[in-house]
């Protein structure tokens, strides 16, 4: 059995601290969780460049290893042209991977939702918390709790949470501890979606202005995350369709 990658694991993988079994787990992890991979590729790439910032710099070498190192350049320029080839090539791999999602318009690249990065932690969490749920409706000798107020659950929490549009549903609405303090998960009925799952955290950082962070979506479009105030969220559906995130839009400009 595959110990479960951490943040701890993570980290030692862009520090090149893990042997080489480790890795193998980590990068398989990193191809299932396109936003976990997108954030390492980020550290590796601010690892790199630090490295960089601080080489010494080398003196000037003599006029003969200049004009020697001019020529060689231009010996291996088709060489270099063949890398970037190579380098297009794996780009194309890891779209047809998922790790970078097809936009609305058809070509390739990363969405503009994606101009807001998700944050890991909101993800990690409100997936754990509707598998947790899931698995509890299958439970008969645990009751589903469907009562909802808005301003109980803040009063004792202090997670802020939307009024649901009309007609949509509540099943249940369970508690669970976040890194923040408390998370809410509500399981909802939607006549137009279907099931939902709406996980709503107390979100680390200063409170965002109106219209500070727009809407972001998960790889596969069945998620949409976005925070207001001191708040983050994730709305969850069981297919990418355009209703769920209108919804999530929808929610997000709801400014108290």
């Amino acid at each position: 059995m595959v110990d479960p990658v951490t943040e701890t694991d993570l980290i030692a993988y862009v520090d090149g601290e893990l042997d080489r079994m480790r890795r193998v787990e980590v990068e398989a992890h990193l191809a299932r969780n396109p936003e976990d991979a997108l954030r390492v590729m980020a550290d590796l790439r601010d690892r790199d460049a630090l490295r960089e910032a601080f080489l010494p710099v080398p003196s000037l070498p003599p006029e003969r290893l200049r004009s020697d190192a001019r020529r060689i350049d231009r010996a291996f320029a088709w060489q270099r042209v063949r890398s970037r080839l190579r380098r297009a090539a794996a780009v194309v791999v890891l779209v047809g991977a998922g790790w970078l999602a097809h936009t609305e318009s058809g070509s390739f690249g990363v969405p503009e939702s994606f101009a807001s990065p998700i944050n890991p932690s909101l993800a990690e969490e409100a997936k754990q918390a509707r598998e947790a749920v899931q698995i509890r409706a299958r439970t008969s000798s645990q009751p589903m709790a469907s009562a909802y107020d808005p301003a109980d659950l803040e009063a004792a929490t202090g997670v802020d949470l939307p009024p649901l549009p009309t007609g949509w549903t509540v099943r249940d609405v369970q508690i669970f501890p976040s890194r923040n303090g408390t998370g809410i998960e509500i399981s909802i009925q939607s006549p137009e979606i279907g099931e939902l799952a709406l996980f709503a955290k107390n979100s680390s950082g200063a409170p965002l202005p109106d219209g500070a962070e727009p809407v972001a979506r998960s790889s596969d479009g069945t998620t949409a995350y976005w925070r207001n105030g001191t708040t983050a969220y994730a709305l969850s559906g069981s297919r990418d369709d355009p209703a769920l995130h209108a919804a999530a839009a929808r929610l997000a400009a709801i400014r108290e």
